[in-house]
This record gives structure tokens, sequence and C-alpha cells, in this order.
């Protein structure tokens, strides 16, 4: 509870002396996007007590701070983090301990991916529901679990 409350408060109240020059576009409270260090914050709510919060704080994301313009992406994209930050919402799992091999899910941007990998199978991931219940299936398997182990891509 108290992990989540200081998630909402970090989301909620704004940054004090926001600068956009040094990297802080893209605010949402104290959230700054722009910034590519901050970006994993919004995969936390994945260990608090309400990952549906990460959801759509990462669907916002996406819709406002991305497009497909020539000025489609706000923030200095430092050896294309900011890029790859999209792919993975687009996808739907992130590593938030890019030196683990698990992954962070969530609900991904699109109805259903196809990856194709060297040496691995292809990956189909389908998200959908019934009943306005939201569900990501992975090479025809629900996920239930917030976390993907990076084998769960291999079977």
């Amino acid at each position: 509870k108290q992990f989540t409350d200081q998630l909402d408060s970090f989301f909620s109240i704004k940054a004090i002396n926001a600068n956009k020059h040094l990297g802080q576009e893209a605010m949402i409270g104290q959230y700054a996007h722009g910034n590519e260090p901050s970006h994993h914050i919004a995969w936390l709510y994945a260990y608090s007590d309400t990952p549906e919060k990460g959801d759509r704080l990462i669907s916002r994301i996406c819709t406002e701070f991305y497009n497909n313009t020539p000025h489609g992406m706000i923030g200095n994209d430092d050896c294309g983090q900011m890029s790859a930050w999209y792919i993975f919402a687009t996808l739907g799992f992130y590593p938030v301990n890019p030196a683990g091999s698990v992954f962070v899910r969530s609900l991904p941007q699109c109805k259903v991916i196809t990856l194709n990998v060297p040496g691995y199978k292809a990956v189909h991931i389908k998200s959908g529901g019934t009943h306005g219940q939201p569900e990501v299936w992975l090479n025809k398997t629900l996920l239930k679990e917030t976390f993907i182990q990076f084998s769960d891509f291999r079977r």
C-alpha cells in the first residue's frame, strides 16, 4: 500500500522547476518521460497492489508522447532508448531489471503481434478479452502472471 501511495504521489504531484532542457520533457507529475533513467517507473506498478495503474500509464505515455510525425517523439532518443521503450510498451513487456531474465508484463498496445527472432520459434502475442477484462496471450497460452521469464518466449 505504501509503495502504491508513493507511486501515485510521484505521478500526480507536479515537479518543481521542471526544465525541459535538462531532459524533463513529457511530464506526468514528477515523471519525465524525456529522461531515459526514469523509463522503468511506470512499470513498477507491477510490484504494487494496483498493477492496472501501470497499464493505464503506459498506454497514456504511448498515446500522448509518441506519434507518427517528424516530431513524434518527445525527448532525446539517446542511443535509441526512447524508441526501445516504445517498442517494449507496444509488445506489452519491459525489462525493469535489464540484467535479469524477467520481463514485467503490461497490456500490449496492438491487438496481434508476431515476433520472428532467428534461432527461436515465432512469438505470437494477442491482446483482447471477454466481458471487458483484458487478457494477454503468448503463443496460445493465457498469461496470468505479471512477470514473464525469458524462457517463456522459447515455447
